[in-house]
Order: structure tokens, then C-alpha cells, then sequence
């Protein structure tokens, strides 16, 4: 009889599998990073939205408020509006800066997506590097090409990065010019906004994209680095954008304070005036950017980099001067010596009648400046100042004094007459019918109608909110009873479809009216 032979089959591994932790949201990749076309994080803001077919306001209020109200340890208490999460109307370009802003809203979608490094569609790796000061366009910016050729391949449409740099005036790859305006509406568009969709106008809703209705010159694309200006500029804030991917750039102020410390002492010996001359930017301000008090303006940057002829990454990531071996005479020309000036002398006689005279001005009114009596004595001011010190001091004083009192003058019946108007005026609209650009003045020199002005408009926007929202809580009643009256529920949906102005009922205290009537007419 034939023995069977038994086959050993391997065991199975019944043990439950570790599942990974899943994402509240889809894992989106964000496009073009590496890339100087990377998407901004706005952009990404606007994809993700659309992905879980819903709009920006809801993802916003819903998902992204909670975590940063959790990470900031605030109440949790319903945020009514998108202007409390990501600031309001022109401060939202701030998302893809390199303040908190950028900070709480990339820890948000990281926390929802899954993603990593986020932080590489916004300008945070430039924080140590750049100031904020004129560096984002502070509405939205987009080439109507790359729109439509996006659209016509069937590529994901999405908002670059590069549109969002102030500096930025044109699309690099068609020479198109940024468009700010929608070409239907004629409205500016903000960079992020409840409805915002990518390639579509956020106030009319139409296609942003067009043809191309010129011909692109190839060797456009391939621009020489100091070519001209603009290319200089478009071919730079590119390879700056490339880097912010790879972890390169200075990552404390200090490294860059030291890289212009070396500029300034191997290539122009220390001398910041030198220096100052050659490249077209003031000494003090150089001053300020190698002693780190102040971080370097994007635009002044590029002038600095241009006028040395090297490319801005090589400034930031490699020693050009012990590469490259570059000196004060191969870089900055060599300054004409200048004989210095000296003091026009007076003999007693000559002094004495100019002494008499300066003493006569001290009697004068209006007082005159210390410049015009030294166009009158046909001398420098400098000359006076010099044999004359304690009277110059005087005449100054006293011509300040008297442009002061003639400012008083002319500005206090100004905002005491604000203070009748009605309705009240704000600060600012004052200040603009004056001529200044800022209240600050005003708040130097007239600090109590100032504040007067201020809290009188500040009570009439409140009591007009108060006289609104007492407005619109009547409304809701009437409408509910009536509904009700109706045998039907008075629900959201049922009271704003016969509201004025249905968005109302968005708002959290508008919501907080309804429920009340609800409960008074019996409703749980």
C-alpha cells in the first residue's frame, strides 16, 4: 500500500495589519513644487475646496478655523465670517507671505492632508531673508494665457506662486502682461475669497483665460541674465522661488547680515560710501542691512545683486568673492579724489555787521528760515553756523515754532468743525481732506480732537450696526410668524429665501435670532 505524502504549505499571517492614520481631507499634491511655477498655497487652498466639492468659505469656517482656534488655545466659539480667519479684504495676500498668517494655515492643511512641507508654496523660507514691505501684490494677479492652454491639455488649473511677487510685472513664459482687472466686470479680485474658484472671476463668475493674440519670440524665453532689467528681475525671483524647495537659502537673518559684511569689507575695503555709490542705494541703508537692524527690501536686493552682476541665489548659497576672486578694482571704480572745502573765513569787521544783522532777523514776522537770511547775506548756511552758532540756533527755533503755530491754525478749525459734521467723518477721511497720508501727525500734534474725532465715528458705526441688527431681527420675526401663520416650520432655508438680503442668515447672530423665535413659538 502506497503511502501519501503530506505537502507543508506556509503559514498565513492572521494578525491585523497596523493601518496608517487616515486624513480628515484627500492627500492633494501640490503642483510645480521644485518648480518656479509652484502653486501658492492660496491656490491650494481654492484646489482643495473644489476637490471636496464645496466652497472655500465652508472649508474654511468648517475644518481650518477649529484647529487654529485649538492651536491658539482660543474659545470655540463660531467664527462668522472668513475676515477672522484669514484677514480682511487686501490682508489676505498675507497667506502666501511669511507672517503667522501663512504659518496657522499651512499647519491647518498639513494637519487635514497628510502633506508635508506646505511651507514651500509661500514665501516662509524668504522670512529671514526678505522684509514683507512691497513684496506681495496685494490683489490677484493671473495670465489669461496660461489659463486657457492649461484648459485646452486638460491640465490642472491653479494659481502660481511667482503671480502673487509684487515685482512680478509679466508671465515668463508668454510675456504676457498680469492681468488684475476681470476683463467682463472690470473688478479687482481678491486673492482669496468664499467663492473663489481657480481660472474664474471671484465677483462675476466668467472665464478668466484668452488666447494668446500674439506670437511668442523664442529667444524671449531664453533671456541672457543681464540682458535688460526686466529679464534680470523675472529670471532671478524664478530661481529664488526654485530654491525655496530645496532647503538652501540662509535660514537666520545673521547669515545674511555676514554675507554683506564680507561684501563691504573684501570688496570696497569697509568703505560703505564706496559701495553705496556703485550700487545705487543708500549708505545708511546698506548700514542698516549689514549691522541686521533692517532686512533688505526684494527690490532693493536685486538692485544691490544686478549692480554687481551676479545672480541673486549665488548671493544667498556660495562665497562669489573667494570663488570667483573678486576685488575693489575688478568691481567698483575708483573714486576722483575730492579736496575739501573749507569755511569761508570772516575778518571782525565783516562779522560784526553780520552778527548786527542775524540779530536784526531774531526781531523779524513772520520769522524767516536760517536759509533764506543766508540767501540775503549771500552765504552758505553752514558758513553762518559755524561763526554764528547760538543765533543760527535761534532763528531756527523760532522759524519752527512759528511753522508750527501756522500749522495749528490752519489744521485745528479743520477738526473742530469735524467734530459738528454728521454724520461723523473717520480720522482718515479727514486726514485725506488735509493733504497728509497717515493720522499720524495728527496724533502727535493733536492728540485730543484726534481722539474725539474717533470715538465720535467709532459710536456711530456701532450705534448704526446696533439699528441694523435690530432691523434685521425684526424682519426674521415677522418673516417667521408668518411662515408659521403659514402651518409651516420656519427654518433657515424658509426665512432667507423672503429676506432682503438672504446671505444674512449666514451670519452667527442672525442664526441665534431664528432659534429664539423658533422657541417662542414652540419649536425644539
Amino acid at each position: 500500500m502506497v503511502k501519501s505524502q503530506l505537502t507543508l504549505y506556509p503559514s498565513w499571517n492572521v494578525q491585523r495589519p497596523a493601518i496608517p492614520p487616515r486624513s480628515r481631507f484627500y492627500h492633494l499634491e501640490p503642483i510645480g513644487v521644485g518648480t518656479p511655477y509652484v502653486e501658492s498655497l492660496a491656490g491650494y487652498l481654492i484646489r482643495l475646496a473644489q476637490e471636496h466639492c464645496v466652497n472655500v468659505g465652508q472649508l474654511i469656517l468648517a475644518e481650518i478655523a477649529p484647529i487654529i482656534r485649538r492651536e491658539k488655545n482660543q474659545s470655540s466659539v463660531q467664527v462668522e465670517s472668513i475676515s477672522k480667519v484669514c484677514g480682511i479684504d487686501r490682508d489676505r495676500t498675507a497667506l502666501n507671505g511669511m507672517g503667522l498668517m501663512a504659518v496657522n494655515l499651512v499647519m491647518a492643511l498639513e494637519a487635514l492632508t497628510g502633506g508635508k512641507d506646505l511651507r514651500c508654496l509661500t514665501l516662509l523660507p524668504l522670512a529671514e531673508i526678505v522684509s514683507k514691505r512691497g513684496l506681495l501684490r496685494p490683489v490677484r494677479a493671473w495670465c489669461p494665457i496660461c489659463y486657457q492652454e492649461w484648459l485646452n491639455s486638460d491640465h490642472s488649473i491653479y494659481e502660481p506662486l511667482l503671480w502673487s511677487i509684487k515685482i512680478i510685472e509679466e508671465c515668463p513664459y508668454h510675456h504676457h502682461r498680469l492681468l488684475s482687472k476681470c476683463p467682463h466686470c472690470h473688478q479687482q479680485q481678491l486673492v482669496l475669497c468664499r467663492n473663489s474658484r481657480p481660472g474664474y472671476c471671484n465677483k462675476c463668475s466668467h472665464w478668466l483665460g484668452q488666447r494668446s493674440t500674439k506670437k511668442v519670440v523664442p529667444g524671449l524665453r531664453k533671456a541672457e541674465i543681464f540682458d535688460n532689467h526686466s529679464s534680470y528681475i523675472l529670471n532671478n525671483i524664478q530661481e529664488l522661488i526654485r530654491a525655496t524647495s530645496s532647503h538652501k537659502l540662509p535660514a537666520q537673518s545673521y547669515i545674511v547680515q555676514q554675507i554683506f559684511s564680507r561684501y563691504i569689507n573684501q570688496v570696497c575695503g569697509g568703505n560703505v560710501t564706496a559701495l553705496s555709490r556703485f550700487v545705487g542705494i543708500g549708505a545708511a541703508t546698506l548700514s542698516c542691512w549689514y549691522q541686521d537692524a533692517t532686512l533688505p527690501q526684494i527690490d532693493k536686493l536685486l538692485q544691490f545683486t544686478e549692480r554687481l552682476q551676479i545672480s541673486l541665489v549665488d548671493f544667498l548659497t556660495t562665497d562669489i568673492l573667494a570663488a570667483d576672486g573678486l576685488n575693489q578694482a575688478a568691481i567698483l571704480p575708483s573714486p576722483p579724489s575730492r579736496l575739501r572745502k573749507h569755511l569761508k573765513r570772516l575778518d571782525q569787521p565783516r562779522k560784526q555787521v553780520i552778527q548786527f544783522v542775524l540779530e536784526q532777523v531774531l526781531q523779524e514776522f513772520p520769522p524767516p528760515s536760517l536759509q533764506d537770511v543766508a540767501r540775503r547775506l549771500n552765504y552758505r548756511p553752514l558758513v553762518l553756523q559755524y561763526h554764528f552758532s547760538e543765533i543760527c540756533s535761534l532763528i531756527q527755533l523760532n522759524h519752527a515754532n512759528y511753522r508750527k503755530l501756522e500749522r495749528q491754525q490752519r489744521i485745528q478749525p479743520v477738526l473742530e468743525a469735524a467734530l459738528d459734521e454728521f454724520p461723523p467723518p473717520s480720522l482718515l477721511e479727514v486726514v485725506r481732506r488735509l493733504g497728509y497720508k497717515n493720522n499720524s501727525y495728527l496724533y502727535t500734534y493733536f492728540p485730543s480732537l484726534s481722539r474725539q474725532i474717533t470715538g465720535r465715528y467709532k459710536d456711530y458705526i456701532k450705534a448704526c450696526g446696533m439699528e441694523e441688527r435690530n432691523r434685521i431681527s425684526q424682519e426674521i420675526e415677522t418673516i417667521a410668524k408668518e411662515i408659521h401663520s403659514q402651518g409651516y416650520k420656519p427654518t433657515r432655508r424658509r426665512v432667507a429665501e423672503l429676506l432682503q438680503k438672504p446671505g444674512i442668515m449666514l451670519n452667527q447672530y442672525a442664526q441665534d435670532i431664528l432659534r429664539q423665535v423658533q422657541r417662542s413659538l414652540g419649536y425644539e
